[in-house]
């Protein structure tokens, strides 16, 4: 068992590494690793577990536990954790892959 998941998240890192940059979009301030990042258009680049969201004004680098779903995503989505009034960005859903990267906030 613990093989198969080895295996399968060796699979998920290698998607998403051959993904390239992830286009994404913030439509609210949200903290990543302690950084606010202004609503915008970023992109999302995956190393490993190190993942950079960045745009032309800002950037921040977080770690990730890159995760597979059983179903591929439509859209790349963001999941946010609003529980204090302020958003959170808590996982980030590949579109067009079933590879979900859990931040590591």
């Amino acid at each position: 068992m613990k093989l198969l998941r080895l295996i399968l998240a060796a699979s998920a890192i290698a998607v998403v590494a051959q993904a390239g940059d992830r286009r994404l979009t913030l439509f609210e301030q949200a903290t990543v690793a302690g950084t606010k990042l202004a609503p915008g258009d970023y992109k999302v680049q995956v190393d490993g577990d190190k993942v950079k969201i960045y745009s032309t004004k800002q950037s921040v680098e977080t770690t990730a536990k890159v995760e597979t779903n059983g179903e591929k995503y439509s859209n790349t989505s963001v999941v946010y954790d609003n529980r204090d009034g302020r958003y959170r960005v808590t996982e980030i859903w590949l579109g067009g892959t079933s590879t979900k990267l859990v931040l590591g906030n």
